[in-house]
């Protein structure tokens, strides 16, 4: 914007009473701005600091205007490095990037502060003139802050990570990782939301800790670069936090508000930006305060960016070269810095660790992994080696491996930077299911398992890397002893915990049967406060996508408390669930399913009795499983446990019938002697098929099915 060389304090104290950081939302609203009001609370409390901010603000536009009139030359000027490392955190989901998006994002901030972004020839002619270029090159950093090698890439599990205070979430990140300076790295947060906006930066200020992480910027993963979780409108948004990172205003001045009419007597200081209100959209014709709006800058809200002007570039510079929060020790190698040097980008690092990841680790026969080499540092030829895969070997960064056959598989990788060389091999890293998967009827009753996981039947998942899945034989539903237990007593940090099936063939079954699906389950809570939730989710592609089909959560999951480390004590601590929504959708050869767990620090759970047959296997269709007649386990091979709930005195007959309703054998005529009755009946002798267990007497008839395979 046009703009009086010299100005007074006072005025730019108006000016710099904005926020003193940005924060924005996407394309579909990119005009709120939660953080201003954030920041602007922050300097309320702290009127010290804000009165520091604005005299900061004051100086710098005085320094940037002697800096621009004097020493900034747009055709000889100083190249400058800044050492990167992008912290992720995240809840163990797609808001944990890849690397490769990571450094993608990278070369997208590159393009755009080396004027090589692809798309900065779209600039319309009236602006190609005063297009700037910042030569600044971001680099990863290769060393920590105490000298260690490192990737210049750290991953922080944190419930913050969906916050609004970035204070909680910097703190996690310094409680696993310690604390980056940010006189000597740029830090880049990455979280699934950042005040609901697609990130924010704040300027350089003093009333943050130099020494600190206070000045970070906030990303959220799906703007950052262009693949992976985010998309091609997301190309510019991690530079334009840059820019602000670097004392930049918006085109329309200091504040989060573009479109309003008032804009035109606001200003960003900047000389060669045109006045203008700003722009939600992209009218490379707009014109909004009597002249040529350049609606592509990077600065603003269009979506259409390509570029900075010389302007920028200059005011940028002269932040890197002011003293105020440190930016200018950044790119400083000499004495008594050193800062290139300390933090390894001043030259290509040494080979010092060998590390790989693959985008799945479960899959069916006949699928495929992509795999990635992430070892650092100067990696410049790697050999691969994948155990019943095909190829069996690879030199690529990147190998797509395919497994025929089901088992259990080791991965190995060798990789050298042509002077020293380092290797891994995970062992059991791929498990490959049957694909068609086990046949129905299925029951798991976890009386044959030893142990979960065991890499065919049961999987886990342990976000916080605690106490996963496991078999206990001190509880169990329908009278048994043994079931699966998540040991969630005492665990205070909020986590996932995931129960993986294996692969089930479902494609025989007619597309008009119903899939018959029930489990039960064994909750209290710790306190009346605890909201923890079971949820059960369905796949059709063996585990690549997942579709939840059943919720419970707080008083409908158990409202009982039990303040101890909780373990079921009779029958009635369990409950039945029935899943009624598996579709003909998901009738395929590789069906799975999975119980997931999210805790509140609250108690234990147990999972027992799981079920799936098609209700076509018998003649008659059943209604839910009465309450007062179970049978465990459902499908049975040689023995089935029956508990019956009745009332003492009275006079009942059990009996096991065919599929025609005919009775195959009488297992009970008498008194009942209490309120819970089990029977051990023996299946062995009869043959494979669906029979029912009747319970009759004066006050009822119950009929339930009996899978015997």
């Amino acid at each position: 914007m046009k703009q009086v060389l010299f100005f007074s304090l006072i005025m730019l104290s108006i000016v710099a009473k904005a926020q003193g950081n940005h924060s924005h939302y996407g394309p579909v609203n990119p005009t709120m701005c939660g953080q201003h009001v954030q920041q602007e609370k922050y300097f309320q409390e702290h009127p010290e600091h804000k009165a520091q901010h604005d005299l900061e603000q004051a100086e710098f536009q005085t320094f940037y205007e002697h800096y621009l009139a004097t020493e900034y030359d747009a055709n000889q000027r100083s190249s400058y490095v800044i050492p990167v490392v992008i912290h992720v955190t995240h809840l163990g989901g797609a808001d944990n990037i890849s690397d490769a998006q990571i450094k993608e994002a990278l070369i997208r901030l590159n393009d755009d502060f080396n004027g090589t972004n692809d798309d900065i020839g779209n600039t319309i002619s009236a602006f190609q003139g005063i297009i700037g270029n910042p030569d600044v090159e971001f680099r990863l950093a290769t060393k920590d802050p105490n000298g260690n090698c490192h990737s210049g890439i750290t991953r922080t599990y944190s419930e913050n990570t969906t916050h609004t205070e970035g204070d909680l979430l910097i703190a996690d990140i310094q409680a696993e990782h310690g604390i980056w300076p940010q006189n000597k790295y740029m830090n880049v947060i990455v979280c699934q939301d950042p005040n609901s906006f697609a990130g924010y930066a704040y300027y350089p200020a003093s009333w943050y800790n130099e020494n600190g992480m206070g000045g970070a910027i906030f990303m959220r993963h799906d703007y950052m670069g262009t693949i992976g979780t985010s998309n091609m409108s997301a190309r510019h948004t991690l530079t334009h936090e840059v820019g602000h990172w670097l004392n930049l205003y918006h085109c329309w001045g200091n504040n989060n508000d573009p479109a309003q009419s008032g804009s035109c007597s606001t200003d960003d200081g900047v000389l060669d930006t045109p006045e203008t209100i700003g722009w939600l959209t992209c009218n490379i014709n707009g014109s909004t305060c009597s002249s040529l709006d350049n609606v592509q800058n990077i600065m603003e809200y269009s979506y259409c960016s390509t570029m900075f002007t010389d302007g920028q570039v200059a005011r940028m510079h002269a932040a890197l070269n002011s003293s105020t929060a440190g930016r200018n020790k950044l790119w400083n190698n000499n004495s008594p810095y050193f800062n290139l040097a300390a933090t390894g980008v001043d030259a290509p690092a040494d080979l010092c660790e060998v590390a790989f990841s693959a985008n799945r680790i479960y899959i069916c026969e006949g699928e495929s992994i992509d795999f990635s080499d992430d070892s650092y540092h100067n990696v410049t030829s790697r050999t691969w080696a994948f155990s019943g895969g095909l190829p069996a070997t690879s030199t690529d960064a990147n190998p797509v491996v395919t497994y025929a056959n089901p088992g259990v598989y080791n991965v190995s990788l060798e990789v050298s930077d042509g002077t020293s060389t380092q290797s891994e091999t995970k062992n059991s890293f791929v498990i490959v299911l049957s694909d068609p998967g086990e046949s129905l009827p299925y029951s798991e009753g976890f009386e044959n398992l030893t142990s979960i996981p065991d890499n065919e039947s049961w999987m886990v998942y342990d976000q916080s890397q605690s106490d996963p899945w496991g078999i206990t034989s001190s509880a169990g539903s329908q009278g048994s002893s043994s079931s699966a237990k998540l040991l969630n007593f005492g665990n205070t940090v909020s986590s996932i915990d995931e129960l993986i099936s294996g692969s089930f063939d479902l494609s025989v079954v007619d597309p008009s049967d119903e899939i018959v699906f029930t489990f039960d389950y064994a909750y209290k809570k710790r306190i009346a406060d605890n909201d923890e939730w079971l949820q059960f989710y369905i796949s059709k592609d063996c585990g690549e996508t997942w579709a939840l089909r059943k919720n419970i959560h707080d008083d409908d999951l158990s409202s009982e408390i039990e303040s101890a480390s909780y373990t079921p004590a009779s029958a009635s601590d369990w409950h039945t669930v029935n899943i009624t929504n598996i579709t003909s959708l998901y009738y395929v050869a590789d069906f799975r399913f999975k119980f997931l767990f999210e805790s509140d620090n609250g108690n234990n759970i147990y999972l027992d009795n799981i079920n799936m047959y098609p209700n076509s296997m018998s003649g008659i269709t059943d209604s839910k499983v009465p309450n007062s007649l179970k049978i465990y386990p459902n499908p049975a091979h040689d023995v089935a446990n029956i508990q019956i709930l009745g009332m003492v005195g009275e006079d009942v007959n059990v009996s096991v019938l065919n599929s025609l309703g005919q009775e195959v054998e009488l297992i009970y005529n008498g008194t009942f002697q209490s309120e819970v009755n089990d029977f051990v009946y023996d299946t062995s002798t009869l043959p494979k098929g669906v029979y029912f267990v009747k319970v009759e007497s004066e006050e009822r008839v119950e009929i339930v099915k009996l899978m015997i395979h």
